[in-house]
């Protein structure tokens, strides 16, 4: 795949970059061009957020499909809020 030279990305390969970054560690000047790019521009800024709810998302999935779902957390009866 062919790369830009320049010292700031467009922003289609900033979207490269980002989706890379979730399977592996981008090097130091990939992360640097990124980050110059995500300074003034406001639409990557927004995807990369994105990409990284999605990533923390993502987490709390069970690796085994065939696993059963985690129990419900306990509903809050509110004995420890606040009261006027």
């Amino acid at each position: 795949m062919e790369h830009k030279t320049g010292l700031k990305p467009t922003c289609r390969e900033v979207h490269r970059l980002v989706s890379e970054g979730l399977d592996r560690e981008l090097s130091l000047i990939e992360r640097a061009r990124m980050r110059l790019h995500l300074v003034v521009c406001d639409a990557c800024t927004r995807f990369n957020g994105q990409m990284a709810l999605l990533r923390a998302a993502m987490k709390g999935f069970p690796l085994d499909l065939d696993a059963p779902p985690a129990p419900p957390a306990p509903p809050h009866d509110g004995g420890d809020q606040h009261r006027h």
